[in-house]
This record gives structure tokens, C-alpha cells and sequence, in this order.
């Protein structure tokens, strides 16, 4: 009887977990579908566009691109950079100014941030607009009206609550602080590379090349 009853309280956890587990997969998903919809409106659509041919003209004219972002921003921004490589860019993710070289008028700087108000991307993308003004500046959060949203040349806005948001029950818990943010950031980059590496006519077998794993 104790087996059984150890056993039956096992399955009631495991069941609430998985249940736990798929209320916060699809609040994620819910926010995807709502930003390709956000997204795909002609007046946001645009800015996408904009986004892409910059670029397009940064990876045809071989500029550099400079990824600014913090936390876990920063590990997406660092997928969306491999992915760049693929495509032949020269990208620097910048974490520390003293160990990067010096931004020039023909380099592009990306700069992800869901509160738009993070404290160190505020501080760093001072310093580089104010040593020199890049060919571009994107800007991708979820409030386009901070410093950061205001920095760019192109501003993408992203639908997602950040850590700027307060929300108090089981959202909250299911995806807490950025989660919504992030998620949709790691979607939409992806599939701005899939645009990219279609407009360049790269294959994956052209991308895979690149690949510093390819065996």
C-alpha cells in the first residue's frame, strides 16, 4: 500500500509539472503569434524591412556589425552573431569597450534591450555615439520611447513583457521578467538570417562551411 501510495503521489507531481510545463510554452507561443501579427502590420512591417536592407548592404559592402546587449539579451544577440558569421559578416559583440576596436562611420551597431532602459547598454551606446556616428544604428525592445528605442536609425518593437513590466500572478511565474521579450527576439533575428541568407542565395550547405564545428 505504501508503494502505491508513493507511487501515486509521484505521478500527481509529475502531472502538474508537465501541465506547468505546457501553460508556459504556450503563454510563449500566444506572444509569438501576436507579435507576427504586430509585426506584420504595414506601419511595423516597414521598419523590418529597413532593418533587413541595412544589413543586406552591411554583409554586400562588408561593413562590420557591433552587437551591444546585456544579460540574457546578450546570449541571444551572440546566437543572431554566429548566424552572421555564416553569412560571411565580421561581428563583434561588445561586452567591454577597451577590448573592442574602434566603431567607424561604415560599421553597423545592433543593440537589443526589451526594458530599453538597461542600465550598461545605456551607458555603453553613449560612448559610442558619442565618439562617432555608425552607418546605423538598430534598435530592438519593447519600448521604443527610451534612450534606446530613440537611438536608432531603425527601432523594431518587439511585443513581449521585459523586467520593466510589473505582472502579478501566474503569467508572472510561467515567464518571468524578459521571457516573453526573449523569446520573441530569438524568433524574429532567426528569422531575419533565414531572410538574409535568401537574399544573398546562400544554401545551408553554404552556411554550414562556415561553421567552426563542420567536420
Amino acid at each position: 500500500m505504501a508503494e502505491n501510495s508513493e507511487e501515486n503521489n509521484h505521478m500527481q507531481v509529475n502531472g502538474k509539472a508537465k501541465e506547468i510545463l505546457f501553460q508556459s510554452m504556450e503563454l510563449i507561443m500566444k506572444n509569438l503569434q501576436e507579435n507576427m501579427e504586430h509585426l506584420n502590420k504595414p506601419r511595423h512591417f516597414k521598419h523590418t524591412q529597413k532593418f533587413i536592407e541595412m544589413v543586406h548592404d552591411g554583409l554586400v559592402n562588408k561593413r562590420r556589425f557591433f552587437l551591444l546587449a546585456s544579460g540574457r539579451s546578450a546570449f541571444i544577440l551572440q546566437c543572431f552573431a554566429t548566424r552572421l558569421v555564416h553569412l560571411g559578416a565580421e561581428i563583434y559583440v561588445v561586452t567591454n569597450l577597451a577590448s573592442m576596436p574602434a566603431l567607424t562611420s561604415n560599421d553597423i551597431l545592433i543593440v537589443l534591450s526589451g526594458s530599453g532602459t538597461t542600465d550598461i547598454v545605456v551607458s555603453l551606446l553613449k560612448n559610442f555615439v558619442n565618439t562617432v556616428k555608425p552607418f546605423g544604428i538598430v534598435a530592438i525592445t519593447s519600448h521604443p520611447e527610451t534612450i534606446i528605442g530613440r537611438a536608432g536609425d531603425v527601432t523594431i518593437k518587439l511585443k513581449g513583457r521585459t523586467k520593466k513590466d510589473k505582472v502579478t500572478g501566474d503569467t508572472a511565474v510561467l515567464t518571468p521578467e524578459g521571457t516573453m521579450f526573449e523569446a520573441a527576439a530569438f524568433s524574429y533575428l532567426d528569422a531575419i538570417i533565414a531572410e538574409l541568407a535568401i537574399k544573398l542565395g546562400k544554401t545551408d550547405e553554404d552556411m554550414l562551411k562556415k561553421h567552426s564545428q563542420t567536420t
